[in-house]
């Protein structure tokens, strides 16, 4: 089954005015560099002629409008750990994919007063520390702060993408080691975080693993509600065979299970933790965001021109990825 994209194929796309000065790679520190060169396959040598090789591809293409920054494709090289042709079916899959859901990659200003209260939920908190310096980042997603009153899952999702634009172009060490997600469910029940339509959920977990450069190393569950397996099935069903493979623990309400992973030396005072409490991470979010609004608007301009593709969609074999019916709101979980 065909993906449809016409919505997107009459779009004029212009050139991001960071196109015309390109950004230096950033220097990484040694543990960086060994765990880049052991675990990805990464050659400094190289680089600069993988990076040409890929923006020669991109300008090539035809129907990609991405950024060609080296610093943001260099995220990408190390997502695929080298490997051009992965690279190249990641980009494609990340600008498809991004075409095919305006209700997250539009209207992304983080001073719309909407969306800015949205931000000010802090569902998505990327935490500052981590024991070892090429330990995987750590993600706390907040379940029971999204308030499904306010937005819906869409608009909680248009957040969590704005973060993870800003994590790979600016953090070394997310993109090198990955990231370990804590998903706090607190008292979500299921109308509380089930609300939207499979159709929706299929497109962003596609958004959010084959198209996302950002490697996932691990999930861990925290506070979950009775009968949280079929929550966990179908978590599960979403996931690629690569990440069902992952580290997915579920602490019930255990602190000191999680602590086991996930020292109190790098978690908020909520979870037992020696960093204070999760709020000041929360506005620190928001600022970086207003701070970067200019590159974040700027991202809406980007994505794919259906109509100037000459190669297969990458989304063509998703079966019923646009027409799937019902939503999650007859589940009853307590």
């Amino acid at each position: 089954m065909s993906v449809k994209v016409d919505s997107v194929t009459s779009e004029v796309f212009s050139a991001p005015s960071t196109d015309r000065k390109m950004i230096p790679i950033r220097t990484i520190p040694e543990c960086l560099k060994r765990k880049a060169a052991e675990e990805l396959n990464e050659k400094e040598g190289t680089i600069a002629e993988e990076l040409t090789m890929i923006k020669t591809w991109m300008k090539q293409s035809g129907h990609i409008r991405g950024r060609m920054e080296d610093q943001f494709l260099l995220g990408f090289l190390r997502s695929c750990k080298h490997s051009m042709e992965k690279v190249k079916i990641k980009l494609d899959t990340y600008y498809t994919i991004r075409s095919v859901l305006p209700e997250v990659m539009r209207k992304r200003d983080p001073l719309d007063p909407f969306v800015r209260s949205v931000i000010k939920m802090g569902v998505t908190v990327p935490l500052p520390k981590t024991v070892h310096p090429d330990d995987p980042k750590i993600i706390l997603i907040r379940g029971d702060a999204f308030d499904g009153d306010v937005c819906d899952f869409p608009d909680i999702l248009k957040v969590f993408t704005m973060i993870g634009d800003l994590l790979l172009r600016d953090d070394d060490q997310m993109m090198i080691c990955g990231q370990a997600a804590i998903i706090d469910l607190g008292h979500s029940s299921s109308s509380h975080l089930f609300n939207f339509n499979l159709s929706f959920l299929r497109k962003a977990s596609i958004l959010n693993q084959q198209a996302s450069p950002l490697r996932q190393k691990g999930f861990h569950f925290i506070n979950t509600p009775k009968s949280f397996d079929l929550v966990l099935n179908i978590f599960k069903g979403l996931m690629t065979e690569k990440n069902r493979k992952r580290t997915i623990v579920s602490h019930g309400s255990s602190l000191e299970s999680l602590h086991k992973y996930f020292p109190p030396s790098v978690l908020p005072a909520e979870l037992g933790g020696e960093l204070g409490p999760v709020q000041q991470y929360v506005d620190e979010w928001e600022q970086k965001l207003i701070d970067n609004r200019a590159y974040l608007i700027e991202e809406e301009g980007l994505g794919v021109d259906e109509g100037k593709r000459r190669t297969t969609n990458p989304l063509a074999e998703e079966k019923d990825l646009f027409g799937t019916a019902g939503t999650f709101r007859k589940l009853e979980i307590d």
